[in-house]
């Protein structure tokens, strides 16, 4: 009997890559394959036949070299495809009584008011925060005693039409897919929980999508994403310098933000054989360019966020857009006035910016097949609350 397998579909801006976790071994992997493809912008993808063609030809590539049948797929659905609504959901009971893990589930249930008729549905809800009756603020109220409860609740919604398109996928490849946040997933498990307690805004920067979040707790408070990522620079480059698309990705890769550049100073890059020469000053006059117009973009989203993001709040970078563009932090740090730092996933074999959605669906997995016999009520809870032994 061929064996069955669960995997994690990460869906970039610019490549989708499968990758199979072995579940004896922890970060273990027995299969990973990424294949570029259109990408989307604003919403929609570009060409639907070929992203259907790009994740058939995943499967099926895993399946001749694994011999295993995939029949479980967590799917990262990114941020131009969902939505995130924070809410109070409150409860009142007579008389006081011990909060029980029902009484969350009740909550949660109570505040999903969404559907097909919406045109989304929700496929994350996560708790801030608690308040009893007295006002205490916490982040697991089980077993304390209150007359009533109010969860501030965040809930990420997805696009229908992004369900019903990957269900139609999923029904090609034959398998079930189950759908998660990945701004959520890179929250929960990229970001220290030190830094979720305080308040963070969580930048990812992609290759033509981008998202920013405010963190909070448990939960994201806030969301924003735009079709502008680290692969406009390169684009920038072949429209401005009329530089060939693949080498400006290629000279983008070796650009240096924070030079002062001297008369003569060159970017050297090797293409189809040929190594092709350009000044420093007019390409990183190009780039900063973009740069410094991305990070008027995060300040903009920032500013009108309709939760306190307080100055303190800092910036960590991550993504595979801007984290190693050297300069590209210091840009953003000066334009938002606030401290940024670039973060990476703490996984073997996947411990760069690049990975961090991928690297957040793939421990979002780990917990759900480690606690797959659970109630789903303490699925939850094991999701959530595992963080504070990270």
């Amino acid at each position: 009997m061929t064996p069955k397998k669960a995997a994690v579909l990460d869906i970039g801006s610019d490549c989708i890559t499968l990758v199979i976790q072995d579940n004896k071994y922890a970060d273990n992997f027995i299969f990973k394959a990424s294949a570029a493809y259109d990408g989307f912008m604003d919403g929609e993808f570009f060409d639907v036949s070929a992203l259907f063609r790009t994740v058939d030809g995943l499967f099926r590539e895993c399946a001749t070299v694994t011999n295993a049948e995939v029949a479980e797929v967590l799917v990262g659905v990114p941020g131009e495809f969902t939505t995130v609504v924070c809410k109070n959901v409150e409860m009142t009971f007579t008389p006081q009584h011990k909060v029980t893990p029902r009484d969350l589930e009740a909550l949660f249930q109570k505040g999903n008011t969404y559907g097909e008729s919406t045109g989304y549905i929700s496929i994350n809800a996560s708790p801030v925060h608690y308040i009893l009756d007295t006002g205490e603020k916490t982040i697991d109220p089980v077993n304390k005693t209150t007359s009533s409860l109010v969860a501030n609740i965040s809930y990420v919604l997805c696009e229908i039409g992004f369900v019903n398109l990957f269900n139609r996928i999923a029904s090609q490849v034959g398998a079930n897919f189950t759908y998660t946040s990945q701004i959520l997933a890179e929250a929960m498990y990229v970001v220290p929980p030190a830094e979720r307690d305080k308040g963070v805004v969580l930048f990812d920067a992609g290759f033509i999508s981008s998202t920013v979040a405010f963190v909070r707790g448990d939960g994201i408070k806030y969301a924003v994403s735009f079709s502008i990522g680290g692969g406009n620079v390169a684009g920038d480059l072949t429209a401005v310098e009329q530089i060939p698309f693949d080498q400006a990705k290629d000279l983008t890769a070796k650009l240096n933000l924070n030079l002062r550049p001297k008369e003569g100073d060159v970017y050297n890059v090797t293409y189809e054989g040929e190594v092709c020469t350009y000044p420093v000053s007019v390409i990183n006059e190009i780039a900063v360019a973009r740069v410094q117009d991305i990070a008027e973009i995060v300040q903009k989203i920032i500013e009108r966020a309709p939760c306190d993001i307080p100055p303190s709040a800092k910036i960590l970078l991550t993504g595979c857009g801007l984290s190693t563009l050297a300069g590209a932090k210091e840009i953003l740090s000066d334009t938002t006035r606030r401290v940024v730092e670039v973060i990476a996933p703490d996984l073997q074999q996947f411990n760069k910016p690049r990975y961090s959605s991928l690297a957040g669906l793939l421990k979002v997995q780990q917990q759900h097949l480690a606690y797959n016999k659970m109630s789903l009520l303490e699925k939850i809870k094991s999701f959530f609350n595992n963080r504070r032994k990270s």
